[in-house]
């Protein structure tokens, strides 16, 4: 999960190339699980490009690799958690990290 959330927070300040704000936000989501919320300033992400994010090798980022956010979604479905990404551009994205409470880590197949 540090991986995740160091992959995220690392999108989250390269989208703001002027600065910004980065907020996060951890709470129960329900009885059985916990919402992890990052939420930048950035310049956003269109509607077409977002449903492409977390594809293997799908990146917006000059020399990025396309595999970050990809990692990142596989630790957290290996967790027994989801990932769900909202944005709009030139206002920013909203990152949710939804995590069941104590549920063991599975292997990746």
């Amino acid at each position: 999960m540090k991986q995740v959330l160091i992959n995220i927070l690392k999108n989250g300040i390269e989208s703001m190339p002027n600065g910004g704000i980065i907020q996060i936000a951890i709470r129960n989501a329900t009885n059985q699980g916990v919402l992890i919320r990052i939420e930048d300033q950035g310049i956003g992400i269109s509607g077409e490009r977002l449903s492409q994010l977390g594809e293997p090798f799908y990146t917006t980022k000059v020399n990025g690799t396309g595999l970050g956010l990809m990692v990142c979604k596989r630790i957290i479905e290996g967790h027994g958690g989801k990932l769900l990404i909202q944005s709009k551009i030139n206002e920013g994205t909203t990152v949710e990290i939804e995590l069941p409470k104590n549920e063991k880590p599975t292997q990746p197949h």
